[in-house]
C-alpha cells in the first residue's frame, strides 16, 4: 500500500535554487517570455502569476514593464522566494504577492481579470488539475492570454506516481539515496554522449539546474497529467483559441498559449 504523505515543499526547493540565480538567468527568463508572447507584448499589461515559485518569472514580467503584477502561491516558502525577487526589484508598488491556491482564488482578493494569466508547471500539482485549469481560465479578460504548462500523459504515469510516493515516504537518507541514483543516471548518459560526467549539474530550460530539477521531479506531489488533445478540447469549450503550442511528451511539460475570444466573458 502506498504512503500518501506529501513531505516535499516546492518552495523550499525554489528558495535553495535562488542561491544559484544570477543576472544571466533573469535575462533568459525575460527573453523566453518575449519569445512566447512577442516583444513588447507585456508592457502596459496586467499579469497574474499562478504558483509563482521562485518569483523569477514575476520579476521578469515586472522588468518587461507590466502595468501591474499579482503573484500568488500555495506554498509559504514559494511566497517567501517570490518576495525575495520583489525585494531585488526594490519593492515596486505595482507588484503584489500573496499566499493562496488557485482552487480557492476568490479568497485571494484578486482584482477582476487579467490581460495575461500565467502558470508554468503548477496546475497539475494542485490535487484537482481540471478545476485549477477552469479557475485559471476565469481570470482571463476577453481578448486576453492564458499561458500554461502541463505534464504530458503517457503509459508511465502510474510508475512515476509510485516513484514520487516512494520518495515522499522515505527517510532523509532514503531521499538522498534516490537523488544520488538519479544523478548517477544523468552522469552515465553524459558518458554515453562523450561528455564530461562531472559537469552534470548544468542549467536547464527556464532556470533550474539539474540537481534542483531532479529534486522537484522526485518530490512533486500531487501529480496529474493530460494529453495535448484533452487540453485543447477543454479550452476550446471555454471560448479559447490556440496561439502557440510546444509538445514535449511524457515526463515533461507541454506548453500552451491560448487567447480568449474578444466577445467571450468566460462565465462557464
Amino acid at each position: 500500500m502506498l504512503d500518501n504523505r506529501i513531505t516535499f515543499s516546492f518552495g523550499e526547493n525554489w528558495k535553495e535554487y535562488l542561491n544559484t540565480v544570477d543576472v544571466k538567468e533573469i535575462e533568459g527568463a525575460k527573453l523566453d517570455i518575449e519569445k512566447w508572447l512577442g516583444k513588447d507584448q507585456v508592457k502596459g499589461k496586467s499579469v497574474v502569476d499562478i504558483g509563482s515559485g521562485s518569483g523569477i518569472h514575476s520579476l521578469s514580467f515586472y522588468l518587461l514593464e507590466a502595468k501591474r503584477i499579482y503573484s500568488f502561491d500555495f506554498d509559504k516558502h514559494s511566497v517567501d522566494a517570490t518576495k525575495s525577487m520583489w525585494n531585488k526589484a526594490k519593492c515596486p508598488k505595482n507588484w503584489n504577492i500573496s499566499q493562496g491556491s488557485i482552487l480557492n482564488f476568490e479568497e485571494i482578493g484578486l482584482p477582476s481579470k487579467f490581460d495575461i494569466v500565467y502558470s508554468w508547471g503548477v496546475l497539475h500539482h494542485t490535487g484537482d488539475m481540471w478545476q485549477a485549469l477552469k479557475n485559471s481560465a476565469k481570470l482571463v479578460k476577453p481578448g486576453g492570454i492564458l499561458w500554461i504548462s502541463i505534464y504530458g500523459k503517457g503509459p508511465e504515469y502510474e510508475k512515476t506516481l509510485a516513484l514520487k510516493y516512494k520518495y515522499n515516504s522515505a527517510s532523509l537518507i532514503g531521499k538522498k539515496i534516490m537523488i544520488y541514483k538519479a544523478i548517477l543516471l544523468v552522469m552515465a548518459k553524459r558518458v554515453l554522449k562523450f561528455k564530461n560526467p562531472f559537469l552534470w549539474n548544468q542549467k536547464v530550460y527556464r532556470g533550474m539546474n539539474i540537481y534542483h530539477d531532479i529534486v522537484d521531479w522526485l518530490g512533486g506531489l500531487p501529480y496529474e497529467v493530460a494529453s495535448d488533445d484533452e487540453i485543447l478540447v477543454f479550452f476550446r469549450k471555454l471560448g479559447f483559441e490556440l496561439e502557440r503550442i510546444d509538445i514535449q511528451g511524457e515526463g515533461a511539460c507541454n506548453n500552451f498559449v491560448f487567447k480568449l475570444a474578444e466577445c467571450n466573458e468566460n462565465k462557464k
